[in-house]
């Protein structure tokens, strides 16, 4: 036989009683947060102007039910939608493929994975002085100790060819948007290179030579993987407006939702319209 005293019994009781109150209390909470993201992201969709009935960008835009915040991306808004592991299933690669992989930072990491897993051509871009030197010491030890043929470039891709100068309090890790200049009045302002994506597509396309002596064959691009923190706008105008997009296999790339870009879901809007006239959307969670 066993006995308890009854105030050990009623301790058991109230604790009990109180889990049972506080997982009510929690489910009631994501209830309401469910609730609200369905409200806002009805409100998001049916915003004036914004995005055409075909176009869902609008209905996704990454905001934060719980802290009220507009995000760059859905890693920070606690709505499940990261995925960023979609991005290497089924890739068309093989060891023959070329690469260009625009927005590395410091250490390439998109790049390594492709590498691992194919052992192609890549040609990495990282505008920002001190995250393309730490980038390119990372990268000659690939190169020395695991053979890999990857270039380093310390340009970014935009629109057109140009300097852009940053205040250094807008150098933000992953978070730094290099496509305008910033810090009015700064005098130490860091530079950061910037060449048309066009012209730089048909440099990387053309890089091999030709059997016919003194002529060079244009070699598609095999993958235009991009993760540039907000330069993927204009750049991908860029490449569709000249035509380029047409000599790229497969484009894939990240959506960051910056203030700085103007009209922004109406540009990712005709982008993709645009896109799906040459090329066919596998996946296409925005932001």
């Amino acid at each position: 036989m066993q006995f308890i005293s009854l105030s050990t019994a009623h301790v058991k009781l109230v604790s009990t009683a109180a889990i049972l109150c506080l997982t009510v209390l929690l489910l009631k909470s994501y209830w309401r947060i469910a609730r609200l993201e369905i409200q806002i992201s009805s409100l998001l969709c049916d915003l004036p102007g914004s995005c055409p009935a075909e176009c869902d960008v609008c209905c996704q835009l990454p905001y934060n039910a719980r802290t009220g915040d507009m995000m760059v991306h859905h890693l920070h808004t606690e709505r499940g939608l990261w995925n960023e592991e979609k991005r290497f299933v089924s890739l068309p690669l093989t060891k023959e493929s070329v690469v260009v992989y625009v927005g590395a930072n410091t250490e390439g990491r998109d790049g390594k994975t492709i590498m691992d897993m194919f052992g192609c051509t890549i040609h990495i871009y990282e505008p920002v002085p001190m995250f393309n030197v730490q980038l390119a010491k990372l990268w000659d030890g690939y190169r020395s100790k695991l053979g890999y043929n990857a270039t380093v470039h310390n340009y970014g891709l935009g629109s057109s060819t140009r300097t852009v100068l940053l205040s250094p309090e807008d150098i933000d890790g992953q978070s730094t948007f290099g496509m305008a200049n910033s810090g009015a009045g700064v005098s130490n302002k860091i530079p950061l290179q910037i060449r048309e994506a066009a012209t730089v597509l048909r440099e990387v396309g053309s890089s091999r030579l030709s059997p016919v002596p003194g002529t060079v064959t244009s070699m598609p691009v095999s993958l235009l993987h991009v993760n540039c923190e907000g330069c993927e706008w204009e750049m991908l105008e860029n490449i569709i407006q000249t035509g380029e997009h047409e000599h790229v296999r497969t484009i894939q790339f990240g959506s960051h939702y910056f203030t700085q870009v103007t009209n922004i879901t109406a540009r990712y809007c005709w982008i993709r319209s645009q896109l799906n006239k040459t090329h066919q959307m596998v996946y296409g969670q925005a932001w």
